[in-house]
């Protein structure tokens, strides 16, 4: 009996959505891959039993593994040429199997799932999807949600659909599964490709740098002076770095014998700090400058890039450290990503706007003509800072208050240029008047105190409009019901119109087309009666043409009519043409393929000649009448017809 079939347990990878698969290692590649992972197995077990809710599993770690092997090809072709295919792969085990925090759990969760869901927002406002957004967002928002999203509110979306999508996105793998999946399915298949190539190209830009720092930074001596630096492959080492046998080496320093290591662990807690903690970090002046040159673009596409890729289970959401690092990175670029906001800036201050005239007005050139129409002021009238402020917006500025000095001076105090600086605290400024509408209530937009009251009397109000509108809406549906049917018939008389316009053109091509084969036909006759005529009462001469029989035709000719004595004569003059029996009806494909048809009309019937005209007049094929009874006379006026035809 054949044994229990074992279950395929391979699994179809994608990078960035394009297949890949393993590939073939040479014994030197393998061994750089596996020697790695071996080593750093129980380093990586060490550190979950320390602190189990901080790295992964280990069947997440296996799996980074996995998508590690998988993606060694992608790596190989892309970096041909710059690195050894042998150097590659012990740079990815070795980030594969580095254990990394656990997106879902590690401090700065929810800072990237709240730039996903504002890159998410903006996409849906763009392409207005609301009507399609709101209906997948949870209908009730619980505390826990709010206490652990930073603290940020945003000038263009409610807070309640930043929640809203953040629960979707933190319960993405239980009870918001579906409508996590339905959220990602409105993004159009092209935003979603460039999505995940944004993600892709910047883990190949870490990738890079970090592949420098394992090939290119080397310590100048092993912890002796001058052997290599303790291979972490020593069965005795509880840690990466071997920092546990110190008591073997004491000049043992991770930064330095293992840099490439070093650089990996700590990318995460260097990225946005000073040069100088780098530098001291780090170890390496080159090292330093590889990771400070780290940055992203877009930190709120790559945060959404991720989720798509997690969702996907896409190899570079698989690969630990690198996965890791580069979302780091982009939460690390957000508002938020520094610190939680610790306070509420002071954006004003008692002032007095400046309204002396002294800014002399200044017409547009270029460009902004096509675009914005000039006011009518003269050129050169002076103005103040607050009629250029309406011009512009439309605003009047507050009459009391200025831009805070004081968080100008703060702007400055932290390297940002004076004009910045200034910019940004009037941004600061207008931006609070957002806060405060907000904060403030029912009563800022003029309604009553008693809000009850005041919903009662605005719903009464509603229902008396929403009658008014019903009853207007029933008189319009029946003015565009008549409407319709006036349009349904004038387009019905039109369209018979049309019709019976195309019948008569086609008639009158017909008819023209049946002239001019008249003419043609008519034409030949006459030919034939001017021979006949101008025969008539001569003696029959013996033709002193040169013409030799038997003549072989070139073109397709078929012939009707005449005696059959005739036809028995001029049959071996003309071999090439196709003599039909006057007892016999015509083959209709026959003339059909014909390319001249000739007729003897004094021996024809009238139902045989017919049959014959009709199917030449539809093919508009050609029609030629032999002018005597003499078959050697009939040859002859072929010959010459045919003569004629080929010059």
């Amino acid at each position: 009996m054949g044994g229990k079939k074992k279950a395929n347990t391979s699994k179809n990878w994608s990078l960035a959505g394009e297949p890949v698969c393993s590939t073939p290692l040479s014994p030197s590649e393998e061994r750089a891959f596996k020697e790695p992972i071996s080593s750093l197995r129980y380093a990586t077990a060490q550190m979950r039993k320390n602190t189990p809710d901080t790295f992964q599993n280990g069947e997440a770690m296996k799996q980074g593994e996995k998508a590690a092997r998988a993606s060694l090809g992608f790596f190989f072709k892309y970096f041909e040429g710059k690195y050894q295919r042998q150097d590659i792969a012990s740079a990815l085990a070795k980030a594969a199997a580095l254990p990394g925090p656990i997106v879902d759990h590690c401090n700065w969760s929810s800072c990237y799932m709240l730039g996903a869901a504002l890159w998410l927002l903006d996409y849906v406002e763009r392409e207005e999807l609301w009507e399609e957004l709101i209906p997948l967002l949870p209908s009730e928002l619980d505390e826990e949600i709010d206490y652990s999203t930073p603290d940020v509110d945003d000038l263009s979306y409610s807070r309640d659909h930043m929640l809203g999508l953040m629960k979707v996105f933190i319960e993405r793998k239980g009870k918001q599964r579906q409508a996590f999946r339905k959220v990602w399915d409105l993004v159009d298949k092209r935003t979603v490709v460039r999505l995940k190539d944004e993600f892709k190209d910047a883990l190949l830009d870490y990738f890079d740098r970090y592949l420098e720092v394992c090939t290119r930074v080397k310590s100048p001596a092993g912890p002796d002076g001058g052997g290599a630096a303790p291979m972490l492959s020593q069965p005795s080492l509880s840690d990466p770095f071997g920092i546990n046998a110190l008591d073997r080496c004491q000049d043992f320093n991770p930064a330095r014998d293992h840099a490439d290591m070093w650089f990996l662990m700590n990318t995460m807690m260097l990225i946005g700090k000073s040069p100088e903690e780098v530098r001291g970090t780090l170890y390496f002046r080159r090292s330093s400058e590889l990771l400070q040159g780290f940055q992203v673009q877009d930190p709120y596409m790559i945060c959404a890039a991720y989720l798509l890729l997690e969702r996907d289970s896409d190899v570079l959401a698989n690969l630990n450290a690198l996965t890791v690092s580069v979302l780091v990175c982009a939460e690390r670029h957000l508002p938020w990503g520094a610190d939680e906001a610790y306070s509420y800036a002071d954006t004003s201050e008692e002032g007095v706007p400046d309204l002396s005239l002294r800014y002399a007005y200044h017409s547009r050139e270029g460009a902004y003509e096509e675009v914005l129409p000039d006011p009518n002021i003269e050129e050169g009238e002076l103005l103040s800072e607050g009629q250029l402020f309406y011009l512009a917006t439309g605003y009047a500025l507050p009459r009391d208050q200025a831009p805070s000095s004081c968080l100008k001076g703060w702007f400055m105090e932290q390297g940002v240029p004076e004009g910045r600086a200034e910019a940004l605290a009037w941004g600061a400024w207008f931006a609070s008047y957002v806060d405060d509408l907000r904060m403030q209530g029912p009563e800022s937009f003029g309604i009553p105190d008693d809000f009850d009251d005041f919903l009662k009397s605005l719903d009464e109000e509603l229902s008396e409009l929403a009658g008014e509108l019903e009853a207007e809406t029933e008189d319009n549906a029946a003015k565009a019901a008549e409407l319709s049917r006036q349009l349904k018939e004038s387009r019905k008389a039109l369209h018979e119109a049309e019709q019976g316009m195309r019948r008569l053109q086609e008639q009158l091509q017909a008819l023209e087309s049946d002239a001019l084969r008249d003419r043609a036909e008519l034409s030949q006759l006459r030919e034939t009666l001017f021979i006949l005529r101008s025969k008539e009462g001569q003696p029959e001469e013996i033709s002193e043409s040169e013409i030799e029989f038997p003549w072989q035709t070139k073109r397709r000719i078929v012939a009707f009519g005449g005696h059959d004595t005739w036809r028995k004569a001029i049959r071996p003059m003309l071999p090439g043409v196709r003599f039909f029996d006057r007892e016999l009806l015509p083959d209709v494909n026959a003339i059909r393929g014909a390319d001249v048809v000739w007729i003897q009309s004094n021996a024809i019937s009238h139902k045989f000649y017919y049959r014959v005209i009709d199917t030449v007049r539809k093919e508009n094929i050609p029609v030629r009448y032999f002018g005597s009874a003499s078959a050697r006379k009939c040859a002859e006026q072929l010959v010459l017809d045919e003569m004629a035809a080929a010059e």
